[in-house]
């Protein structure tokens, strides 16, 4: 029984290690060329087969091709959304913690501000406003606009780790604030950084789908699992293999981060 809870409880880890593992060696797993339109009259649009498990989209491209090397993309996108979006929380959520009542207010007052302006609404303007972004722009701006979360749940762990009694002695001995915050405080805030990473990754994948799905995202040829979906161009019933995949991929790393996200959550020291 513990080893069937075990590997229940190891089994998202194991997953999501998985989908990286697609995204860092999709290209070398390939079995064609994502870039080849080997026959755009003959080959496009096909559905599933055994020379093409995936199907080809319109211009005859192979779909599990571009799954793998869409892979790298999104993945890539998300994870350096969630780089920016978890450096920027930490430090803004430690530093309303450890500082004075007037910049603790401040700072949660801007927070809040920022939560109050609806994402998506504000990604679509952004991107809009640039008329094309490139990968890492992208990332950008999916990381500056999802830090709030991580500023909260650091900021009130913090407050909590404050009043323990090793933070408490610490403070007794005369630490200098850098020193605790550094040697202290966040070796003991891994958890909660742990959570909201898990947390934005598993916002940054769809919002990344959906930028890409909307033409605003990463632009072709490059395929990411938004962009796939898009070349369906209004025929979702007769080409059902280029939304299918690329959405169960989405809703697989959505459902993963989750579960991760929840087993983090579950841990004493959380």
């Amino acid at each position: 029984m513990r080893g069937t809870a075990r590997l229940r409880r190891a089994a998202p880890y194991a997953a999501l290690a998985g989908l990286a593992a697609l995204g860092v060696l999709g290209p070398w797993l390939a079995p064609y060329d994502p870039l080849a339109q080997p026959d755009p009259v003959g080959l496009a649009a096909l559905p599933p087969s055994w020379a093409h498990p995936f199907g080809t989209d319109p211009i005859s491209r192979d779909v599990l091709s571009r799954m793998l090397a869409g892979a790298r993309v999104s993945l890539g996108i998300a994870a350096s959304a969630v780089l920016v979006a978890v450096t920027v929380g930490t430090a803004i959520g430690a530093t309303a913690a450890l500082s004075g009542r007037w910049v603790d207010a401040a700072l949660m007052r801007i927070t809040d501000a920022a939560m109050a302006i609806p994402r998506l609404l504000l990604l679509l303007t952004a991107v809009a406003a640039f008329g094309t972004v490139t990968p890492l722009a992208l990332a950008l701006l999916l990381g500056v606009t999802g830090w709030m979360t991580t500023a909260r749940l650091v900021r009130h762990e913090t407050h909590r780790l404050l009043a323990s009694e090793f933070v408490r002695g610490a403070r007794a001995l005369g630490v200098p604030p850098r020193r605790l915050l550094r040697v202290h405080l966040l070796p003991a805030l891994l958890p909660t950084i742990g959570v909201a990473a898990t947390v934005a990754l598993a916002a940054a994948v769809p919002l990344e789908a959906g930028l890409s799905f909307l033409g605003l995202g990463v632009g072709p040829p490059h395929p990411s699992w938004g962009n796939i979906i898009l070349e369906a161009e209004g025929e979702v019933v007769r080409r059902w293999w280029l939304v299918l995949f690329p959405t169960l991929a989405i809703v697989a790393t959505v459902l993963t981060t989750n579960l991760i996200a929840e087993r983090l959550g579950e841990r004493p020291d959380a």
